[in-house]
């Protein structure tokens, strides 16, 4: 069992990182057991972003037994072929059997698609076209703020989303609406389907955020206390 802190540590505590360094290893295997037994799906992206949907889905406040419970956090997962780890995380922490999601991702009939799909307890989005999830986020932090619920909306996103003028938008919709719940995550393992994003479209995503108002850090996307650190709510602007 990993405990939820709802992030009132400012630090990730030691044994909750130990039991989550373990969880991760367990699901990686999960990842590769998906996606060999369904002879596709994207493992790579998938163990790219491990560590950060572990933090997040764990430490966050969302109730495995009640995921769709008013006042919620809200985690949005933009990439979403990245469902592997999506659902090896929600399954180990017992929103749905994990077995389900073992022996029946990708298949016919099955709801665990290759990309993620709110039918599925936990997923805020349901995942088409990448580049959506960050304003779909905003959306989400703007009705949440409109209805008097004081949460946290992450979004999840890999850099070569970022390449799209819809997140330019996004950005600037943000800033401008001072969505201060809202954090964004860029998995930037300068990797897309097409080769390297340098390649397929180079941006300084830093300038590209910092332009628009952000405060940006980079870290180590595999660093469990490091991700615990950055994702962590800013309690002063609460």
């Amino acid at each position: 069992m990993i405990e939820r802190t709802d992030f009132v540590s400012e630090n990730l505590p030691v044994d909750i990182e130990k039991k989550l360094k373990k969880f991760c290893r367990q699901a990686r295997g999960d990842i590769l057991l998906m996606t060999t037994l369904a002879g596709s799906g994207h493992p790579g992206g998938s163990m790219s972003s491990l560590e950060i949907f572990s933090i997040l889905w764990s430490q966050a406040n969302i109730n495995p037994a009640n995921p769709g419970e008013s006042g919620r956090d809200r985690i949005v997962i933009s990439h979403g072929h990245t469902s592997p780890a999506v659902y090896a995380v929600l399954g180990r922490l017992n929103f749905f059997d994990l077995e389900d999601a073992l022996i029946s991702f990708r298949m016919a009939g099955s709801h665990f698609e290759g990309h993620i799909e709110r039918s599925i307890p936990g997923i805020e989005l349901t995942t088409g076209n990448l580049g959506q999830g960050f304003s779909a986020g905003c959306g989400l932090a703007l009705a949440d703020r409109s209805s008097g619920i004081k949460n946290n909306v992450w979004i999840v996103t890999g850099d070569g989303e970022q390449q799209k003028g819809q997140n330019s938008e996004a950005r600037r919709f943000a800033s401008k609406e001072k969505l201060k719940n809202l954090t964004v995550i860029v998995d930037n393992n300068g990797l897309q389907i097409s080769g390297k994003t340098d390649d397929v479209m180079s941006i300084d995503l830093r300038a590209e955020y910092l332009s628009s108002g952000w405060d940006v850090v980079e870290i180590d996307g595999h660093n469990l206390a490091e991700i615990y650190r950055v994702v962590r709510p800013d309690r002063e602007r609460e």
